[in-house]
């Protein structure tokens, strides 16, 4: 192979690489996307069978207690910090509570 093929082949391949990068880029933001989604109307229906009354806010609320952790999610529920026996029950809890 000549020197000039080699080198077109090589700047093919390297195009090819990077238009592979992009569209690896775009189903990613796109997934990033439907999963920001999907969170956001299960928050929805949250709210809804709270204040419909199907679901106890107060019960949500125990729940969120048990499942959150970092302090900055904490605060966004009003939540306090937690303390080691708060922690020592979040290593305990299991997907199997139920929350109504």
């Amino acid at each position: 192979m000549s020197n000039k093929r080699l080198e077109h082949l090589l700047e093919k391949k390297k195009q090819i690489e990077a238009r592979i990068q992009k569209l690896k880029a775009q189903e990613s933001a796109k997934k990033r996307k439907e999963d920001t989604r999907l969170l956001i109307l299960l928050g929805a229906l949250v709210q809804h069978l709270i204040k419909t009354g199907y679901w106890s806010e107060e019960e949500i609320y125990k729940q969120l207690d048990k499942f959150l952790d970092k302090p900055i999610d904490r605060k966004l529920f009003d939540l306090p910090e937690p303390t080691k026996k708060l922690e020592k029950a979040e290593k305990e809890y299991s997907s199997t509570d139920s929350v109504y």
